[in-house]
């Protein structure tokens, strides 16, 4: 990690809406040429990393998770890794999740997989749960959007209803 303050690298003169065009763009060139990275300005040790917010069990079979966040086709990208709920990626699981107005019971593995207009999951490029749409806005058609709640209920509890 560094701050980036060696000015003859960036492309001039430097706008004050462009960075990633006048400055990131040019030492990213710099680097691939395999300009020593401490060129570039100082070490910065004391930064803050984010921490996105984990998924919680809330009972048994059931995970309360969150949209982190809505991409330009209204992809919800939810806080749910395999890891998290590893059930929900097997074969066969039996799983239900509840977001806003939809309840999905199909992950698939790419969007043309579904019908179109179908709302689903699929464990997206980032590594997490994405609830989609093949051809619309899953946003739309769920009605919810980023910090919406995503319930996950697996085994028993997704055939017992919306559960505990």
């Amino acid at each position: 990690m560094r701050h980036i303050t060696s000015e003859h690298y960036f492309r001039q003169p430097v706008s004050n809406t462009f960075h990633a065009r006048d400055v990131f763009a040019p030492v990213a060139a710099y680097l691939a040429k395999q300009v020593d990275s401490h060129k570039f300005g100082d070490e910065i040790e004391d930064y803050v990393r984010f921490a996105a917010p984990k998924p919680k069990a809330t009972g048994e079979g059931r995970i309360r998770a969150v949209v982190l966040k809505v991409d330009r086709f209204g992809n919800l990208i939810t806080n749910v890794t395999p890891e998290d709920a590893p059930m929900l990626f097997a074969e066969s699981a039996t799983f239900k999740i509840v977001v806003g107005s939809r309840e999905i019971t199909e992950i698939r593995k790419n969007y043309a997989e579904g019908a179109p207009g179908q709302v689903f999951g699929i464990l997206g490029s980032m590594g997490f749960l994405e609830i989609v749409a093949n051809r619309a806005a899953a946003a739309q058609l769920t009605g919810v959007g980023k910090g919406g709640e995503v319930s996950i209920f697996l085994g028993d509890a997704a055939a017992a209803g919306k559960g505990a």
